[in-house]
């Protein structure tokens, strides 16, 4: 019983420590910017090789889910992707959390997508 309870932490530990190394080309500060049907947004992500933190930037008042910094939750990590969910439902009751997929393309760049748009994304 004991050893199968050392084995499980020791698996849950070496998963974790696989997750922090997997997601290392994404981590940092990025400015993002993302074009929908009703207008252009921008963000500062930062990622962290456990989480991060997500803000996007606000001009209209109307949409009290921008504008509030919300945590990132890492979903799934490989050496060359990162599939996020940006927790706006922590924060706010009323608003809907979000994913973001990250990449690295054959030239070695982090390209992205927030649900059906395209990221641009800019290290800071």
């Amino acid at each position: 019983m004991i050893r199968r309870l050392l084995l499980l932490a020791t698996l849950a530990m070496s998963t974790s420590l696989c997750m922090a190394e997997a997601a290392k080309p994404f981590v940092g500060k990025w400015n993002v910017e993302w074009q929908t049907e009703k207008q252009t947004y921008e963000a500062v992500m930062v990622i962290t090789e456990t989480g991060g933190t997500w803000q996007t930037s606000t001009r209209r008042r109307s949409n009290p889910c921008c504008g509030r910094e919300v945590p990132i939750q890492h979903d799934n990590a490989t050496p060359n992707s990162l599939d996020m969910t940006l927790k706006f439902s922590d924060i706010i009751f009323d608003c809907k959390n979000a994913t973001v997929k990250l990449q690295l393309d054959d030239k070695g760049a982090v390209v992205g997508r927030r649900g059906n748009a395209e990221l641009q994304l800019k290290r800071d």
